[in-house]
């Protein structure tokens, strides 16, 4: 047996906002977790994935929470939940992933608890993602922020930023130390994907994540219609779906709105994203902040070019004329005059996707971030 193969045996559970969430961002890792002889478990509210969870090997349980609506009651009675399947599960860890999350795992702990957490940070939401208007919000926003500090703060507690900007943010808003945070980005299964960009006298862009208003979905598409105003053919793809737990989010008939416009496509939600990136000639994501963008991976994957905005998360993956094009947030007019630059520019493309696409293979690969994971859980449960 390998050296330190005891510590292998960690029981690890998972908090998850949502079930396909997990499958998407997480699955890869738990699988890896599994394999290495730890038992993995999540929690999270009923969903439509429970069967490839379980059949992946982990144990699934449910809360009654959702993020549709915001009830003191419902959050309280879902931390209790926590508590109770973490005690079950009998956890050496648990890890909370979103900021949801790790305000309900810091909740769970109340009246003391057995577990290490793990509060991992993937983004900090609309509510920090421009300056809060009006006094609800104001004061939402003050409350998360009070019971973050307390989260962070928090004994045999480890917080993962994904970027820099968050990581500075709260170190000096929580006055965290160098043992309490830690910053591992995003990652993403690696795998060889060679098929060239279509051929059409029309080029294709492409935008994938949920319809919100942060995710910049108006600002692409203002920036779309003037550059079809100026005579180019351009047609945009819009995949993703509306989010009514979130009230930055576009309605279906915005969206529908937008899809009347000719060479405008909104898909929804689809199941294979890297096919239709693959599909497609240009990656967009004007997105206002972000944890770290796992749209810019899965471009990398599909090895096309990118153009982001110079925020929180994109910048931590894409560096401005090597790896992709960096655009202000907000900015439709910068935005539009980008896509412009690289329309009619092949090569131009190909080169910006060959380096991002090094990059992230190099950097920000699973077969990279999955040792660095185990790493912190074994710290986590020493």
């Amino acid at each position: 047996m390998a050296a330190g193969a005891e510590k292998l045996k960690l029981r690890i559970l998972f908090v998850s906002a949502a079930d396909w969430a997990f499958r998407v961002h997480r699955l890869s890792l738990a699988k890896w977790l599994i394999q290495r002889g730890a038992t993995v478990g999540v929690i999270c509210p009923e969903g439509n994935e429970r069967a490839i969870l379980e059949a992946a090997g982990l144990d699934v349980y449910t809360m009654d929470w959702s993020r549709e609506r915001v009830s003191l009651l419902e959050t309280w009675r879902a931390a209790r939940e926590i508590r109770r399947v973490a005690k079950t599960f009998k956890a050496d860890v648990v890890h909370c992933v979103s900021v949801r999350c790790v305000l309900l795992g810091w909740l769970a702990t109340w009246g003391g608890r057995s577990w290490r957490l793990i509060h991992h940070v993937i983004g900090m939401g609309s509510l920090f993602s421009e300056n809060p208007s009006g006094l609800k919000t104001t004061g939402l926003r003050a409350l998360v922020e009070w019971g973050l500090k307390c989260a962070f703060r928090a004994n045999s507690t480890v917080t993962v930023f994904q970027n820099q900007d968050d990581e500075a943010l709260w170190r000096k808003r929580a006055g965290l130390g160098e043992s309490q945070c830690v910053r591992l980005p995003g990652s993403i299964e690696w795998k060889e994907v060679a098929v060239p960009e279509p051929k059409t006298d029309m080029v294709r862009i492409l935008f994938v994540g949920r319809m919100l208003e942060d995710k910049g979905v108006r600002e692409l598409f203002a920036a779309w219609k003037q550059v079809c105003s100026r005579g180019a053919k351009v047609e945009l793809i819009l995949c993703g779906d509306v989010d009514i737990g979130n009230p930055r989010s576009l309605s279906r008939e915005d969206l529908e709105n937008m899809a009347d416009e000719k060479d405008c496509v909104w898909l929804g939600r689809i199941g294979n994203v890297l096919e239709e990136m693959t599909a497609a000639n240009l990656i967009v994501l004007p997105t206002y902040r972000e944890g770290l963008p796992r749209v810019i991976l899965e471009a990398a994957l599909a090895n096309r070019a990118v153009i982001t905005t110079d925020v929180p998360g994109c910048r931590e993956i894409v560096e401005h004329g090597k790896s992709g094009f960096l655009v202000p947030p907000r900015d439709a007019g910068a935005l539009a005059e980008s896509i412009e630059v690289l329309l009619d520019d092949v090569a131009r493309r190909s080169d910006l996707a060959s380096r991002l696409r090094e990059r992230v293979k190099q950097e920000f690969s699973d077969a990279v971030l999955h040792p660095q994971w185990w790493d912190l859980y074994q710290q986590a449960d020493a």
